[in-house]
């Protein structure tokens, strides 16, 4: 067993906790005490579950002390301070820390952060790398200071991003090579000799909670970006036809059909009997989209709605 004393911060339905926890513990981490979150309030662009074992068992079978609250909740900065820790580790954990809760630990509170900082602070970090089509994504472990994800950084872990990502594949790629990550930690911790390097404020962007506009196709975008967004919330995004909005199970990137580029952004075309919308770099061809839970050809329902749909000629 280590010496420093670590206070672990977490929520037991997470699988970033809970794959985390584990590393944590098969590497000999002293962890004196766990704080659970409250699961009200939760909000998540994952598929939901883990399928590792949950922080409240790995405190049982561990024998930690293990509490479940908010940092202003009576009682709770009291405990923590009666455990003692050098360094408290936050592993998914969404309510707010005061500085007050901060400066408990003498080595300072860390973060496990799901993207590459300054880029993507706050929530969600998996979906929106995703969404804007960022090449790579990883794992950054920082200070946290009074500012959101704002805190000087310890360790980064780099994750390349693959076409038809959702959020969970992109997460389980990044969690499922961190534990060299939480090793370094540990050995560093044990040293006094966590690395420290601010951030770049010029790059900061800010996550928010996703919005119903935001699933909204936009075809100034890239064809192979929107068809991986359709991977992020699967059936979730849309294309909007005489005022309707309908999801779209299906689409993909094609090439041009034609060397002419004289064609109107956001119109519908009709390409060898496919639905097919212009973007800046290929032509995104919708083929299947959603009524009442099920798939139909997307060319079919536009025609529906708008009648005659102009057809791409010389294809």
């Amino acid at each position: 067993m280590r010496n420093k004393r670590i206070v672990i911060i977490g929520t037991r339905t997470w699988e970033l906790t809970s794959i985390h926890m584990e590393y944590f513990v098969n590497n000999n981490a002293n962890i004196v005490g766990i704080l659970e979150s409250p699961t009200e309030g939760i909000t998540t662009t994952t598929s939901g579950g883990s399928s590792s074992k949950p922080i409240h068992e790995i405190a049982g079978d561990q024998s930690i002390p293990i509490i479940c609250g908010k940092p202003k909740d009576n009682g709770i900065m009291d405990q923590i301070r009666e455990w003692a820790p050098d360094v408290i580790v936050v592993i998914g954990y969404q309510f707010f820390l005061p500085d007050e809760f901060l400066n408990i630990p003498p080595m300072g509170v860390l973060n496990f952060h799901t993207s590459l900082l300054p880029r993507h602070c706050g929530r969600h970090p998996g979906f929106w790398t995703i969404w804007y089509g960022d090449e790579k994504s990883g794992m950054c472990v920082h200070y946290m200071d009074s500012g959101l994800d704002t805190g000087e950084i310890a360790y980064t872990n780099y994750v390349p991003l693959e076409n038809g990502d959702t959020v969970d594949s992109l997460y389980d790629r990044i969690w499922k090579s961190d534990e060299p990550l939480v090793k370094q930690l540990l050995d560093d911790i044990d040293s006094d000799s966590i690395p420290r390097t601010p951030q770049d404020k010029n790059e900061y962007t800010y996550n928010y909670v996703p919005h119903e506009k935001d699933f909204e196709f936009d075809f100034r975008q890239r064809a192979q970006l929107l068809v991986n967004r359709t991977a992020v919330k699967p059936n979730k995004s849309y294309i909007v036809l005489n005022d309707t909005q309908y999801p779209v199970s299906a689409c993909q990137a094609i090439d041009e059909p034609t060397t002419s580029r004289n064609f109107k952004l956001n119109t519908p075309y009709d390409c060898k009997g496919n639905l097919v919308f212009m973007t800046p770099n290929q032509w995104l061809q919708v083929d299947q989209l959603i009524v009442d839970g099920e798939s139909h050809p997307a060319l079919e329902l536009a025609q529906k709605e708008l009648g005659e749909i102009a057809k791409i000629k010389g294809v």
